[in-house]
């Protein structure tokens, strides 16, 4: 290995380590960008009703909010960054089994009650199949 970098380094300039050091310095401040950005989407949950938006929730504190829709009232519950269905007026209780949602691009539906709630923001993903 040593040999290699000895054979390496007689080709190279002082102006070629520049722009290595300059690349790596680039690569490596851009990191902590792109890790906020992930972050700052996923700190709001939209509300909607009849795809209309009701409420806008902030994930930084703990609360709940009841939605009163077609079905009756949706109590939905934010705790440690993350949203939930907790009551819902749907026979099966389908969206509250749902559980938890927390990432970009997450969405609870509670079709019963017209209600659903969207972590904004980039999921990463394209498509799914199995």
């Amino acid at each position: 290995m040593r040999e290699l970098l000895r054979t390496v380094s007689r080709y190279l300039t002082w102006g070629d380590y520049l722009v290595i050091a300059l690349v790596l310095l680039g690569t490596a401040a851009t990191i902590p960008l792109l890790h906020q950005t992930a972050e700052a989407s996923g700190r709001w949950a939209i509300v909607r009703l009849d795809g209309q938006i009701v409420h806008q929730l902030s994930l930084a504190q703990d609360y709940e909010v009841t939605v009163t829709g077609p079905a009756g009232e949706t109590v939905i519950q934010v705790q440690n960054g993350r949203v939930r269905v907790l009551r819902s007026p749907g026979a099966q209780e389908i969206c509250m089994r749902q559980g938890w949602i927390h990432k970009p691009g997450q969405v609870l539906i509670c079709l019963p009650n017209h209600v659903t709630i969207e972590i904004p923001g980039d999921s990463g993903v394209d498509a799914i199949s199995r």
